[in-house]
């Protein structure tokens, strides 16, 4: 394995323990100022939208901000949809990671994220389609897209879901 591949495996990886165990500011740091975080809905069987500006997204978040927001909502207990707060594992794997150009990677993985809440127990699974970003000589997130494989999603989904 090489160094990059180590590298960006290890923080696609530490992202998803980061959200299980609720380390909030931990996880926001993963994330560039401008990162984009991207939940498409599907349009047909076979596709999803392909333009977060034009079309309906599951989530949208155009900058780390967004996620600031999230993360406080959670804290405060203001998002009815997180309280309780579920309980996740996330189960990330076939991590693929591409060259390094101009400072940026592209990567992929797979992911399964079984929660507990009021709903009782949700297993749901997701493609991760990832751009990271060298920043002060360490990999950060500058976007996420998170493709879920389901069409039809039961109970609430938020940042810690995916």
């Amino acid at each position: 394995m090489t160094d990059l591949q180590t590298e960006a495996s290890n923080l696609i990886c530490r992202e998803a323990t980061l959200l299980d165990r609720h380390l909030w500011d931990d996880w926001i740091d993963l994330y560039t100022e401008d990162a984009v975080y991207w939940v498409p809905s599907w349009v047909n069987e076979e596709e999803t939208t392909d333009d977060p500006e034009l079309q309906l997204n599951l989530i949208y978040l155009r900058n780390r901000g967004g996620l600031e927001d999230r993360v406080f909502r959670i804290e405060s207990r203001d998002s009815y949809a997180s309280v309780p707060l579920d309980r996740t594992v996330h189960l990330v794997g076939n991590i693929v990671v591409g060259e390094e150009k101009d400072g940026e990677v592209e990567a992929m993985a797979s992911c399964l994220v079984h929660s507990y809440g009021k709903k009782g127990s949700l297993t749901r699974g997701s493609l991760y389609d990832f751009r990271l970003r060298r920043v002060d000589g360490a990999l950060r997130i500058c976007r996420k897209k998170i493709t879920f494989i389901d069409d039809r999603l039961e109970g609430p989904i938020d940042v810690y879901h995916l």
